[in-house]
């Protein structure tokens, strides 16, 4: 369970949520494109990194994560077509935010946030929506200190 000064420290910290959320949509893209393109070049880190318009330091993270997880090349669930993908990151997306909606009621900020994070990766909350959100769980967070 986070403590008060844990929290303040995530929440005062949107580069690092941020971060994060973009390492969950490369690690959403690796369950979507990776093992497919891989099947087809054997280089499925390289249409992965393209995908998501990785950075270096993306590209470099992209290849060490499957090097240490090479299951994220190899296709675990059903195959999928693109509006298959679609309707179930929906489906995810909202899914993760009743969730934060329903953590947030119950006084749990940490998984509030950690939920918004999750739908903003997914699509389900654009950066302006997810940022307004954010501050809004971190004011109710302060208000009830």
């Amino acid at each position: 369970m986070s403590t008060d000064a844990d929290l303040v420290s995530e929440v005062d910290d949107p580069e690092r949520r941020l971060a994060l959320i973009r390492q969950r949509e490369i690690l959403l893209a690796f369950e979507e494109y990776g093992p497919g393109y891989h099947r087809v070049t054997g280089d499925g880190c390289r249409y992965v990194a393209e995908i998501v318009n990785a950075t270096p330091a993306e590209w470099e993270w992209i290849y060490a994560h499957a090097r240490t997880h090479p299951e994220v090349l190899i296709q675990a669930g059903p195959a999928r077509n693109p509006l298959q993908w679609r309707q179930l990151r929906r489906e995810q997306g909202e899914a993760a935010f009743r969730a934060a909606d329903a953590a947030f009621t119950a006084g749990d900020t940490a998984a509030a946030l950690d939920l918004l994070d999750e739908a903003h990766a997914l699509g389900t909350l654009g950066p302006e929506q997810w940022e307004r959100l954010r501050l809004a769980v971190i004011t109710a967070a302060d208000a009830g200190r």
